[in-house]
């Protein structure tokens, strides 16, 4: 078999009739039933039971389709690679950055990316785990810094870099300083909360600690952008946020942020993810090292905390 049979049956299954995959495929009905034919004598075995101007696949070609798809999604991102050496696009690296993580590397790798690699231009997007997991797979990315990818697959690499503690921080009058209060529960349903992404892990945990749907809080704020995130919740005593404490570092420290005594019972996990299938460019490789040699140097616990 070759890939063109691999194709021809992939279509047929898809169409359910010859004469659809054939305008499907740009030849003859008469043209693809003949390849067919010759395919079922040199397997051996039926692919198709043609009745009543239908071809129901047998279970052979329902197979070999399915292989076809695997196959084709491969030259698919195989054809994606290629363009990307010929056009002389080899200097760039795609980055994805989670929220927080994102917020205290983007300018350190810039900079350090900038200093030691003068021909190499960055990509960066910033989106929530599951996303960027979306992206790496398509190879729409090279790295991916965020959560640890749950079930990442085979192609997937999973480099956990490092653990940090989740705080509840906000503004110093927040009235949340005011009161005592019961704890985490109390404060999730009582004020309003401002947070980045709704991401599943964060969801989970909080109803099974807390009792409490995170995605169901009335007066919340989702905002992509967690810099303004962070600006809003600095100029308003109204709303509080949650993160991994370094994310909140310089606030902390001016005495613009201020942390709740009540300790979040779950840490923050930054690791760094590639694609193993993608084509080995050599810039991504270097921004890797540079990337953990940033990490090193910056995701820090603030002073004092």
């Amino acid at each position: 078999m070759d890939v063109r049979d691999l194709l021809d049956i992939k279509a047929i299954c898809d169409a359910g009739s010859y004469r659809k995959a054939a305008e499907t495929l740009g030849v003859t009905q008469p043209t693809l039933s003949n390849r067919i034919t010759y395919l079922e004598g040199k397997l051996g075995a039926q692919l198709f039971d043609r009745e009543h101007g239908r071809s129901r696949p047998t279970e052979l070609a329902v197979l070999i389709a399915n292989r076809a798809e695997i196959i084709g999604r491969d030259a698919a991102l195989l054809t994606k690679d290629i363009v990307r050496l010929a056009s002389g696009q080899a200097g760039v690296v795609r980055i994805g950055l989670g929220p927080a993580p994102g917020r205290v590397l983007l300018s350190p790798i810039v900079e350090h990316v900038a200093t030691q690699l003068a021909q190499v231009a960055l990509e960066i997007v910033y989106g929530s785990t599951r996303a960027l997991a979306d992206q790496l797979q398509a190879r729409d990315l090279d790295i991916a810094v965020c959560h640890p990818i749950e079930s990442p697959g085979n192609n997937l690499t999973c480099d956990l870099q490092l653990k940090a503690d989740n705080v509840i921080v906000a503004h110093p009058d927040h009235q949340v300083f005011r009161r005592p209060v019961a704890g985490i529960g109390e404060i999730l349903r009582s004020f309003p909360l401002a947070i980045p992404f709704l991401e599943q892990r964060y969801i989970d945990l909080t109803k099974q600690f807390f009792d409490v749907d995170v995605g169901q809080l009335p007066g919340r704020i989702v905002c992509s952008d967690f810099e303004s995130l962070v600006r809003l919740v600095v100029s308003s005593p109204r709303y509080f946020t949650a993160g991994p404490v370094f994310a909140f570092a310089p606030e902390i420290a001016a005495g613009r942020l201020r942390v709740l005594d009540t300790p979040v019972p779950f840490n923050h996990q930054v690791a760094l993810h590639t694609n193993t299938d993608a084509f080995p460019i050599p810039a991504v490789a270097r921004v890797l090292d540079i990337i953990r040699e940033v990490f090193g140097t910056v995701l820090v616990r603030p002073a004092g905390h």
